[in-house]
């Protein structure tokens, strides 16, 4: 499943109507310390990684 670069909370939901009951997150944020003009400053995410049948790990980064 393909969510990269989705905001977290549309991601998650996402990933809930997929079935995925224990969705796990881990926070970044951009190494230059404001999001660039233009987008909006959420978390948006990164990586996703499968744990086991109905668990899955996602990294977001605020930008």
């Amino acid at each position: 499943m393909d969510i990269l670069g989705y905001e977290l909370e549309k991601a998650k939901e996402i990933l809930k109507k997929a079935g995925y009951t224990n969705i796990f997150v881990s926070y970044t944020k951009s190494p230059y310390g404001q999001p660039e003009s233009g987008l909006s400053a959420t978390y948006r995410v990164l990586r996703i990684s499968k744990l086991e049948d109905s668990s899955v790990e996602i990294l977001a980064c605020y930008m």
